[in-house]
């Protein structure tokens, strides 16, 4: 049985807090008066959390993925189209919920259930664990009475999205750890190999060549200044952070992830897979065509391709089509608004916006695929160049010490 804060005054006109359980919010307002108390506020009660709890929370490290939600939504598409009630089916896809923050989230909506409220206005009330395009579908189903289709559409949807995300994280998994092993490496020959080189050069009194003074400078500045460094790449890391989370830093991340060279293509055609799937399904479900542009433009998780979605819906508002308000944003390819244009003409953009997302995840796939075969020669490049230095630096006195210890 949920519980609920609520707020009143007794008949002595004194405020009083407190908390009740309930079958509902009516059921705990009528125990009240019947105490005596009058009733001026109430809502479900939310335990607080333990100061470990609450950084995990802030962190969103206890979020739902996107696998929950699919397991979510089979569950309550089989359910409805059962016949079981909507809140038996909340009340058993809560008892099967394995994420702490999913089940806590379930337990307030079906609190809101109990009380008389739609599924909709549950889900509306935790925007950070349902995403708005669930949200607005659900409220479609209800609506239309296609409640258990619209969970199964949402099932599939949620499927797709998942294997995008997998596929940019491929995309980004090779070049970065890559590139944190060549920075580990870099970091232990500066603290560890050259200082012993070093060590010797200065006993043999040999003249050293730039190339050695350079690395032994280097080195000596790292082994000396270790913590100025670490100190400097934590408070850089910090003010990056900190930048990110601000609308215009956020803006200029998410536009200079699209911009990184091999990689940013791939996001760029991953992201709007994931629009055009997400836009099809809304269409398909009823949604009108400005709200669902709207709608989506906050599920793209990345505020640069929102701004480009929500400059379609302003041409729409303005009298343009959807195939000249998708050609004005910049985000589509030739073959991508012939088939929009063929799809207003036959009435089935739906069906041409899933072609779209088929043909964007097909070029995704492919060039992942192929992603390490084109980054290798770079980053073979740059191992070479470091070999290199590191080669000169090493090499070249223990040459002159070789030729001043023949006579050549």
């Amino acid at each position: 049985m949920p519980r609920y804060e609520y707020l009143g005054r007794n008949k002595f006109g004194k405020e009083i807090k407190g908390t009740m359980d309930g079958i509902n919010e009516s059921a705990v307002a009528v125990e009240l008066i019947r105490t005596g108390v009058t009733p001026i506020s109430m809502g479900v009660h939310v335990e607080k959390q333990k100061d470990l709890a609450r950084y995990i929370n802030f962190l969103q490290l206890d979020m739902p993925t996107t696998e929950d939600l699919t397991f979510l939504s089979r569950q309550m598409y089989s359910l409805l189209k059962a016949g079981v009630p909507i809140v038996r089916s909340v009340h058993v896809v809560l008892e099967s919920a394995k994420n702490h923050t999913l089940k806590k989230a379930l337990t307030e909506v079906l609190a809101h259930l109990e009380g008389g409220q739609s599924l909709s206005f549950a889900l509306h009330h935790h925007p950070t664990v349902f995403p708005t395009l669930m949200t607005a579908l659900v409220n479609v189903g209800e609506n239309t009475g296609s409640l258990d289709q619209v969970f199964s559409q949402i099932a599939v949807h949620f499927e797709r999205e998942a294997d995008t995300k997998r596929q940019i994280s491929t995309a980004v998994r090779y070049p970065v750890t890559v590139l944190i092993i060549i920075s580990i490496a870099i970091v232990i020959i500066n603290l560890l190999v050259i200082p012993a080189f070093a060590k010797f050069f200065s006993n043999s009194k040999v003249e050293l060549p730039l190339p050695t003074q350079i690395l032994i400078a280097t080195s000596k500045f790292f082994v000396n200044y270790w913590y100025l460094l670490l100190g400097g790449a934590i408070g850089l890391f910090a003010m990056a952070v900190f930048y990110v989370r601000t609308p215009i830093g956020h803006r200029a991340w998410d536009k200079w992830k699209l911009s990184i060279p091999l990689i940013g293509d791939i996001l760029q055609r991953a992201l709007m897979a994931r629009f055009a799937r997400s836009f099809a399904l809304s269409i398909r479900t009823g949604v009108p065509l400005l709200e669902a542009i709207a709608m989506i433009a906050k599920t793209t998780d990345n505020v640069f391709v929102s701004e480009k979605v929500l400059t379609m819906r302003t041409y729409i508002e303005h009298g343009e089509s959807l195939t000249v308000a998708a050609t004005k944003s910049g985000m589509f390819t030739p073959l991508v608004l012939q088939m929009l244009a063929i799809g207003e003409e036959t009435g089935e953009i739906d069906k041409l916006l899933d072609e779209v997302a088929d043909y964007y995840e097909q070029e995704v796939d492919y060039d992942v695929k192929r992603l390490g075969a084109a980054i290798e020669p770079i980053l073979i490049v740059i191992i070479a160049g470091i070999v290199l230095v590191l080669a000169l630096g090493v090499f070249l006195p223990m040459w002159d010490l070789w030729k001043g210890a023949t006579g050549k």
